[in-house]
């Protein structure tokens, strides 16, 4: 149950006032006198100001120039009511009556506001009648009195009703000239309804320089709106009554103001729900502050579920920081000037997908990314923050799991390939021997000779077995460079290759230039290798594949170019994968780590490897290799 209105405004004088403080400084014991004669008022709609506190209301309705305003009202209305709502008060008949009460005390500081204006303007007529000029002020001379008031005003005679001057104020609230209104009277301007009222607060205007403004409903263009109107004698200086104001309080706009108002509310609320309502559909927790207190304003379902315990609504930021336990992507707990709605709030930083841990009070943690951001108004003042937050817990945990996978399973690769090498040197040395002798037959000759190919390819494929464990576990395949000529290990390579395919057709072509440098030779011998074996293995077989080697400054370029099918596009980006085999019948069982290990030894020298690949001129591999290592930075300074 929320605090009744009248009650609040009793028992919050403190925070009301505090809060006033902050807006308006200055005039506190004025607004707190206020405050209590609303109460009052609302507590007893019969109750009246007094002609002091009516005197020391009206500073808060004079504006700085001395005329009047309905600013300071108009603040306490707003303050009073947005405070009271946020502990949960909403009911639109206390509304009313507040409004009410707050309408009668604001007519009362403006009538004894005027009544010093009307004093003034009697102190100016006695200073004219010493001066042998009229008591009472002219026509001309009333209007230059009352032309900048903010109420309606008309000056009548002492003994009827009819207008003698009335200002601009009252001439806009009948959609009038004032011209026109001169010679009127005041009944003349009363809806028929409200017409009974007006002999008795004539009488009381002539016997009380106080009293209260009557409600009445005035005619406009054929309409009727709602007014305080106060009738108020003129006096000289010996006390005779020389003629009377009337005062014209138009509480329409009000009305109509709290109308729209209360229109505007229906309908922020109403967004509010459509909000909460898509919020909550999503996957991802959202959370939303207001700056700059940091008060929170909304979580949606997927925070609760993310942080472990219902949203619970915080009047600032510490508040709610103090209810958990966040840290950073290191385990560490976060300050309160690093979280992410504080520094979304309080510097208007932006951050994308940060990783963040948060401990739910069950204990578990759950890791997450969070990103925020400022919101801000048309001026660029940061007006909310909100903070979205993506639980990334299990993907954590696959991609953990997966990762100890792929090292296992690396891992169990090197050793096997490790410990596969002494058996097959085994064989390989007595394969070797008896090939050598003479004891075996001829048909055993060629039993052994399969034998020793097949061991010679195994062997082949357990050293790119663990070249491919070093590469993923090691950090790259190691390169120890040492100066040389690399037309040396072409050439070797090349004639290798041609021993091994009798049949085929290789050529090699050197470009003049130099060509010595720091190379790995056993490891650029294994490139020139593997890249022939390829275009060895996917081209016709009478055609011919061509290596071609120039030099390029601080560069070395080697091309392998064969006649053979284009490589489909959509296989070009993944071609230096690792365990890709090309498509088609002759891949010699190889494992598919050949251009993968050259890849990977052409980026150990600091160099790259590129491929084109059309039907007019078959594929080439380029490679590109820098004569010297790169110098780290510090060193080329």
């Amino acid at each position: 149950m929320s605090l009744p209105l009248a009650d609040f405004l009793f028992q919050s004088r403190d925070v009301l006032q505090d809060a006033w403080l902050h807006e308006a400084p200055g005039s506190g014991d004025t607004f707190a006198h206020g405050l209590s004669a609303v109460a009052a008022r609302m507590a007893n709609p019969d109750a009246r100001v007094s002609d002091a506190l009516a005197r020391e209301l009206s500073l808060l309705v004079q504006g700085s120039d001395g005329h009047p305003t309905t600013t300071n009202f108009r603040r306490l209305r707003d303050m009073v009511l947005r405070l009271w709502r946020e502990q949960g008060g909403e009911d639109a008949e206390q509304v009313e009556r507040f409004h009410d009460a707050v309408d009668a005390v604001e007519a009362a500081a403006l009538e004894a506001h005027v009544q010093a204006r009307l004093l003034a303007s009697r102190e100016a007529a006695e200073a004219a009648r010493e001066q042998g000029t009229s008591d009472v002020p002219g026509p001309q001379r009333w209007e230059d009195i009352f032309t900048h008031l903010g109420v309606g005003v008309a000056v009548m005679g002492a003994d009827d009703s009819t207008f003698v001057a009335a200002n601009p104020a009252l001439a806009r609230m009948h959609g009038q000239p004032t011209e026109t209104l001169k010679g009127l009277k005041l009944e003349d301007l009363v809806a028929p309804e409200s017409r009974g009222a007006l002999p008795r607060h004539m009488a009381a205007a002539s016997s009380k320089p106080f009293h209260e403004y009557e409600a009445l409903h005035l005619r406009r263009d054929g309409s009727r709106f709602p007014a305080f109107v106060h009738v108020t004698s003129l006096r000289d200086a010996t006390g005779r009554r020389v003629g009377r104001a009337a005062t014209v309080l138009d509480i329409t706009q009000r009305r109509q103001a709290e109308a729209e108002r209360q229109r505007l509310l229906a309908t922020i609320e109403a967004e509010r729900a459509r909000l909460a309502a898509v919020l909550d559909q999503l996957p991802a927790g959202v959370l939303i502050a207001e700056a700059p207190s940091g008060r929170l304003l909304l979580g949606n379902r997927a925070l609760e579920s993310l942080l472990g315990h219902p949203f619970r609504p915080s009047s600032s930021l510490a508040d709610y920081e103090s209810s958990h336990q966040m840290f950073n992507a290191d385990n560490e707990p976060l300050a309160d000037d690093a979280w992410p709605m504080a520094r979304a709030l309080r510097t208007g930083e932006t951050r994308q997908a940060e990783p963040l841990q948060v401990r739910r009070p069950d204990g578990t943690t759950a890791h997450l990314l969070g990103s925020s951001a400022p919101v801000r108004d048309r001026d660029d003042h940061i007006v909310a923050g909100v903070v979205t937050l993506v639980d990334v817990t299990e993907r954590r945990r696959a991609e953990e799991a997966a990762r100890e996978a792929a090292q296992f399973g690396e891992r169990l690769i090197a050793i096997v390939s490790h410990d596969l090498r002494n058996p097959l040197n085994a064989i390989q040395l007595s394969v070797t021997r008896l090939l050598h002798g003479d004891a075996l037959q001829e048909r055993d000759r060629k039993a052994v000779s399969r034998i020793a190919r097949s061991g010679e390819r195994m062997a082949r494929m357990i050293s790119e077995l663990l070249d491919f464990t070093r590469s993923r576990l090691g950090g790259g395949i190691p390169i120890e460079r040492v100066p040389g000529d690399v037309r040396m290990v072409v050439r070797q390579a090349v004639e290798e290759l041609e021993a091994a395919w009798l049949e085929r057709s290789l050529t090699l072509n050197v470009g003049p230039g130099r060509y010595d440098g720091s190379w790995d030779a056993d490891r650029l011998l294994q490139v020139v290798s593997n890249l022939g074996g390829n275009a060895l293995q996917y081209s016709p077989p009478d055609s011919t594949v061509r290596f071609t080697l120039t030099d390029a400054d601080a560069h070395v370029v080697l091309e392998v170019q064969n006649g053979g099918d284009p490589i489909p596009p959509d296989m070009l980006p993944r071609l230096f994968d690792p365990f890709r085999r090309g498509a088609g019948s002759n891949t010699h069982g190889g494992l598919g780590l050949g251009l993968y290990i050259v890849e990977q030894v052409v980026k150990g020298h600091g160099g790259r490897i590129e491929v084109r690949s059309r039907a007019s001129e078959g594929t080439v591999f380029r490679v590109l290799l820098p004569r010297e290592p790169a110098q780290p930075a510090a060193q080329a300074q």
